[in-house]
């Protein structure tokens, strides 16, 4: 049952991971694709409060992803 329930958040969570991706990616494309009149004011506060903050969570959850799997390869 325990392995079922690790199973579940594992899944749960890469896909969590997946969609954090997905922001990061978007996100990165509209910084590079903004008009020049308002790249200069608008790309330092997409990376700043949105870009930035995207990455470091998908870091961080992809880190605990590896850990999850890690100890659910240990024997119980």
């Amino acid at each position: 049952m325990a392995l079922v329930l690790i199973e579940e958040i594992l899944m749960g969570l890469e896909d969590a991971k997946l969609s954090l991706d997905e922001a990061v990616t978007t996100l990165d494309m509209l910084a590079d694709d903004l008009h020049p009149d308002f790249a200069e004011e608008l790309r330092p506060l997409l990376e700043q409060q949105f870009l930035n903050p995207l990455q470091a969570r998908a870091i961080a959850l992809e880190q605990l992803l590896e850990d999850l799997a890690t100890e659910a390869e240990q024997p119980l």
